[in-house]
């Protein structure tokens, strides 16, 4: 998926996209604008990429749940 994100701009270059958004190039989207769809993948990315070593660094112990007081 991450390389699909970096490639993804290197289609702002083509034709199609031109006639759409006008003077648009690599990295640069013309009077189009890049959605927060892009900009959440993204951050899912980063996500997967660094959440694994914050877990192994996170606390091990068990905390025992602490019991639901009863209404009736």
């Amino acid at each position: 998926m991450a390389a699909g994100l970096l490639i993804y701009p290197f289609g702002l270059n083509s034709s199609l996209v031109r006639s759409f958004c006008g003077d648009s190039d690599i990295y640069h989207a013309g009077e189009c604008q890049i959605g927060w769809g892009y900009m959440l993948a993204i951050v899912g990315v980063m996500l997967t990429v660094f959440l694994p070593f914050f877990a192994k660094y996170a606390p091990k112990e068990q905390l025992s749940p602490t019991p639901l007081p009863t209404l009736l």
